[in-house]
């Protein structure tokens, strides 16, 4: 059975269902070269958006963070997670901390440098853990779409990962449990 939308719920787009650029990759040079170049990273997720309540949605897009009411049927192109742990009180506690990150610039800087661990580590955990421990960077200011709500949950006491400007949308799906 599907239930509501609660805030403190994390939207995450499959890549396979993105008007960007995988879509756009795979129109031009076809599925098997946009898969291999999402498979390079391994994820299966593009971006992550945050249900406050009320049809909205906290994003981090390439012009900084904002609400976002969508018609209804965009909400099927996203899988919808939540944390194990999530109560009323700390789903209260998320909405009150939309007023600290709305408008707060995007991090093309931690975009590009989030990757970076990833593929270096040839995907061998404790690599990259230890690559993600030598680039310090960690701006709070500039945000991208995971790192929001990585942030977010770690100020209600939920972190997800030690450094939240590395936490990916695939990070996500796997510290979260699927509701739909």
């Amino acid at each position: 059975m599907i239930r509501a939308m609660k805030p403190g719920d994390v939207l995450l787009l499959p890549r396979d269902k993105a008007p960007g650029l995988y879509n756009v990759i795979k129109s031009l040079f076809g599925e098997q070269v946009a898969d291999w170049l999402a498979n390079l990273t391994k994820h299966e997720y593009i971006h992550a958006e945050l249900y406050v309540g009320a049809g909205y949605t906290l994003a981090a897009w390439f012009n900084g963070v904002h609400l976002v009411h969508y018609p209804l049927s965009v909400y099927d192109r996203f899988d919808i997670y939540t944390h194990p742990k999530m109560d009323d009180e700390k789903r209260e506690k998320l909405c009150e901390l939309v007023r600290k990150y709305f408008n707060k610039p995007y991090d093309f800087v931690s975009l590009i440098l989030n990757g970076l661990p990833e593929i270096l580590s040839l995907g061998i955990e404790s690599v990259e853990r230890y690559l993600e421990e030598q680039i310090d960077y960690g701006v709070p200011d500039f945000l991208i779409c995971s790192e929001l709500i990585a942030r977010m949950y770690e100020d209600i006491g939920l972190p997800i990962e030690p450094y939240a400007e590395f936490v990916t949308p695939d990070d996500l799906a796997e510290h979260l449990v699927k509701v739909w």
